[in-house]
């Protein structure tokens, strides 16, 4: 199969101003990405989420008013066919298996990043590797 030459179009949330560049700093630099809005935590995220129509949510677990969980649980219920990858500080097993129950497709560690991040992404758009 042919790789395609559309890009996937991300929405990136986070609280912490810093990450969230760096994120979309290195999905826009590694272009196979749009970014197409960012959010300052889970709630604003699912209003991002119902304006752009990103084909990618990528969330941060731990953020006010509305947790990564929680957001992917409630893109799932609004958005079936949009992937969301959960990202976080925390490791472990139980976390990984605690975001595929919340709806999540995935879950990358901060540690293993960018890297990892790239292998998840491409595991669910196989289309574009």
């Amino acid at each position: 199969m042919q790789p395609s030459n559309r890009r996937i179009r991300v929405l990136v949330a986070d609280d912490s101003p810093t990450a969230l560049r760096f994120v979309c700093k290195y999905l826009e630099h590694s272009g196979e990405f749009e970014i197409v809005g960012t959010a300052r935590d889970g709630q604003h995220a699912l209003d991002q989420a119902a304006r752009f129509r990103p084909d990618l949510v990528l969330t941060d677990l731990s953020m006010p008013q509305m947790n990564g969980f929680e957001a992917a649980l409630e893109l799932r219920r609004s958005f079936p066919k949009m992937h969301v990858l959960i990202y976080s500080e925390l490791s472990g097993l139980s976390l990984r298996e605690e975001c595929l129950r919340s709806g999540a497709d995935g879950f990358v560690e901060k540690s293993q990043m960018p890297e990892k991040l790239i292998e998840e992404v491409r595991k669910l758009f196989p289309e574009n590797s």
